[in-house]
């Protein structure tokens, strides 16, 4: 009987009303494998669906009566789940049952789903795009899990059937706190980073017709690639940032040319928008250094447009109503021409033939009023 036994091509198992096997043929462990060996409980490797009606039928098997058939479905070597025709007897006077099961035949040309099939359709998605679908009941207990990015990631199929949610992210808040909202009720989405990838998560719950949560199904999606492009993006960014302010505080360099004097050499040519940012920059310093004097030192700079010449000019009103005085020194013919051209009065304004001359005027000013 042995032999018979082990030679038999259908799947037999010698079990105990719990699940634990007691015996498994050699085609039971060539198609199962390590998941029905001696010892252990096959309820294991059934589809976390099956698993509570499965156990309930071993536990009712009549003795040494009509075999007791089903179908159920389990995890084939630790991979896909695959669904079985299950015949059972419980021997008579014993707490065994002796159970014979075949794979249930695949489905022929005639039978395949139609294209607009939903269950094709969903199959369609799992295998072919980097969506992952996730159902789970109150509790955390995950009765599906699939989607082909889980073998990509090495996790293989299925991963988390059979798991819990809270247990396998309750390190990570961001998963946990949106896990309890849907629970509660509530749509969610949200991203996060697992599994050294980071994800896209919709959620949503599923309820009965009182408006109780059932369920929860969600989708994630790998958005790891588009992730990394937006970082890099952002660093990019930071970098032109960096840079411009480098540009910027090289074209208007402030110095502190005496206590109380700031001095603002500007070379090249200056147009609306740096003559602008010239008077942003100015006035903060003057601001923050409390100066007396700001000396706009225009000895390298050939030519201004007539909006620049004009800010200029403003520039030197607003640097007054901070209590303090702008000379300009260092004007050029061709500047000089500009602002007599738009008519402009710097009569009021203190102008100095170069630098040296500016600063010996803030000197002599600075000695009058201390004098004073």
């Amino acid at each position: 009987m042995d032999d018979v036994f082990e030679s038999c091509p259908a799947v037999l198992l010698v079990m105990k009303v719990d699940g634990s096997v007691i015996r498994a043929n050699g085609e039971a462990m060539r198609v199962l494998g390590e998941g029905c060996g001696a010892g252990r409980s096959l309820l294991d490797v059934v589809h976390v669906a099956d698993r509570d009606s499965f156990a309930t039928l071993l536990q009712g098997t009549p003795i040494d009566d009509e075999p007791v058939r089903t179908t159920v479905r389990i995890q084939c070597n630790g991979d896909a789940y695959r669904t079985f025709s299950w015949s059972g007897r419980r021997a008579a006077n014993r707490a065994e049952i002796h159970a014979a099961l075949v794979l249930s035949a695949e489905p022929d040309s005639a039978s395949v789903p139609p294209p607009e099939d939903p269950g094709r359709i969903l199959k369609f998605i799992l295998d072919k795009t980097d969506v992952i679908v996730t159902v789970a009941y109150p509790g955390g207990r995950v009765s599906f899990n699939d989607g082909v990015t889980l073998e990509k990631m090495g996790l293989g199929r299925n991963f988390l059937v059979g798991g819990n949610l809270f247990e396998a992210y309750g390190a990570n808040p961001t998963i946990v706190e949106n896990l309890h909202a849907v629970f509660r009720g509530e749509d969610r989405e949200w991203t996060s980073s697992a599994h050294n990838v980071h994800w896209e998560a919709w959620f949503t719950p599923v309820k009965d017709a009182a408006g109780n949560v059932m369920a929860i199904m969600g989708v994630t999606i790998d958005k790891s690639e588009e992730k990394r492009t937006i970082d890099e993006m952002q660093t990019k960014i930071e970098l032109i940032e960096r840079q411009q302010q480098v540009i910027r505080n090289l074209e208007t360099p402030i110095i502190e040319l005496w206590d109380r004097v700031v001095t603002l050499p500007m070379v090249g040519v200056v147009d609306s928008g740096r003559a602008a940012r010239v008077m942003d920059d100015l006035l903060s310093a003057v601001s923050r250094l409390n100066a007396r004097f700001a000396i706009l030192d225009l000895t390298g700079v050939d030519t201004v447009d007539t909006a620049t010449a004009s800010h200029l000019v403003s520039l030197v009103q607003a640097i007054r109503l901070l209590g303090a005085e702008g000379i300009i020194t260092g004007i050029r013919p061709t500047v000089a021409q500009t602002v007599v051209s738009l008519g402009l009065d710097l009569s009021r304004i203190a102008t100095c033939s170069n630098l040296r001359e500016g600063l010996k005027l803030c000197l002599r000013r600075m000695k009058s009023v201390e004098g004073n």
